[in-house]
């Protein structure tokens, strides 16, 4: 039987980001586009109900389409999905052609893998400095030709199937940056610089760029530094405390500075179902998460797991863990501890199991959890530490010489 034009058409009139957030997912607008988070990169235009998935390089218009490319579905079941279990008409004529059925699909483009660059400098600072993970667990995918560095300076993480690429995630390893401010540095004469923290200097972009107090800066993760003149400093520094002091930092002002500084990520051309996958030894289970790094930073809290297989999905996709599953290996759910992460484990019930390590310390991913348990040390304070303890080993020797009678008097 088929659906009839007026259940078609219902099931289209519903949007596609009203659709998803009724069923939980995390719809998060920006611009003139809303990004459902959990499908590698689903951006929606709801004016226009028009869609695009990144990481399957497809898109169309209507709920019903984007169900079909979202979960695999068939375009019956992405009807009677839209329709909440609607059944098709009875009185519709079989065979009947349906104006309502999907638009052909862009050809799919050629697969593009990034080129290697000449060495891996950058992955390596950048994981060990950025991310805490060891120089051990990033030797191991780069030995293993998983992990490399292309001619951009980006961390590629390479998706294999029988052994041949089929697949790439591309993460960027640049120190994350954005100006605020209303004058160029170079402009500003007898520069004092104040030390802030990232909310604070977002705090005085957002209300005083446009004022005649003159001030450039950069924010960072974690500090930021506001440059003014002998001028304006005083004015700059009584309104850093006032913000400390009324503490601006709501969650709409951090999400906005996250999102300023977020990294880039995006995949290869030409990359569609496939998925970074590592094994060690014979796998019988399998580890899945979100993204490389927290499998890497995994890999690094938990060195012992043997015999099994390390997954990052890039996202949210049930379509990866039915696919482990259908080779019968025991999944082991490590997704992030937010909504959507917890949304999506409860949706493989028993199916799964789950590391709970991240709730129970109260972190997002692994990442997180790793830097928690291997906190980042000051530069500054470890080369001080370095400069005492040769000052210690040179003052030992130098009494050994004495007590030998054989020190000369002379500088070291």
């Amino acid at each position: 039987m088929f659906y009839s034009d007026e259940q078609i058409e219902r099931a289209n009139a519903q949007g596609i980001t009203e659709y998803f957030r009724m069923k939980g997912y995390s719809c998060e607008r920006e611009g003139r586009e809303t990004h459902i988070h959990g499908f590698g990169g689903l951006k929606v235009k709801d004016s226009t109900q028009e869609y695009y998935i990144h990481s399957r390089h497809v898109g169309g218009i209507g709920l019903v389409h984007c169900l079909m490319n979202a979960f695999d579905m068939t375009f019956p079941e992405a009807v009677c999905e839209a329709l909440n279990g609607e059944t098709p008409s009875k009185d519709y004529a079989v065979g009947r052609k349906n104006i309502y059925a999907p638009k052909p699909v862009e050809e799919k483009k050629p697969l593009v893998i990034p080129s290697k660059s000449e060495n891996n400098r950058r992955i390596y600072a950048y994981l060990m400095k950025e991310r805490s993970i060891s120089p051990a667990v990033i030797d191991e995918l780069v030995k293993a030709g998983l992990l490399y560095q292309d001619d951009k300076g980006n961390a590629v993480f390479l998706h294999r199937r029988d052994n041949a690429p089929c697949g790439a995630e591309v993460h960027g390893t640049g120190r994350k940056k954005y100006a605020v401010g209303n004058t160029k540095y170079t402009d500003i004469e007898e520069k004092r610089i104040l030390s802030v923290e990232p909310y604070e200097a977002e705090m005085l972009e957002r209300v005083f760029s446009d004022t005649s107090l003159n001030f450039a800066g950069y924010v960072y993760p974690n500090e930021a530094n506001i440059i003014s003149d002998s001028e304006n400093f005083r004015i700059l520094s009584d309104l850093i405390s006032l913000v400390s002091d009324n503490r601006y930092e709501t969650p709409e002002i951090q999400q906005t500075v996250r999102k300023k500084l977020k990294s880039y990520k995006g995949v290869s051309q030409g990359t569609t179902d496939s998925y970074f996958q590592y094994d060690r030894g014979i796998p019988d289970k399998a580890y899945v998460f979100e993204s490389s790094i927290d499998l890497m930073s995994f890999m690094q809290l938990y060195p012992k797991e043997n015999n099994c297989k390390f997954v990052a999905m890039a996202g949210l996709k049930p379509t990866v863990v039915e696919d482990l599953l259908n080779k019968n290996l025991t999944v082991i759910l490590c997704v992030d501890n937010d909504s959507a992460g917890s949304k999506f484990r409860k949706s493989f019930g028993d199916r799964c199991l789950v590391v709970t390590d991240c709730i129970k310390n109260g972190v997002k991913d692994f990442n997180e959890l790793l830097q928690m348990r291997f906190p980042k040390r000051d530069f500054y304070k470890a080369v001080g530490d370095m400069v005492q303890w040769s000052r210690q080993v040179i003052s030992k020797e130098r009494e050994k010489e004495v007590r030998n009678g054989t020190h000369r008097n002379k500088s070291i």
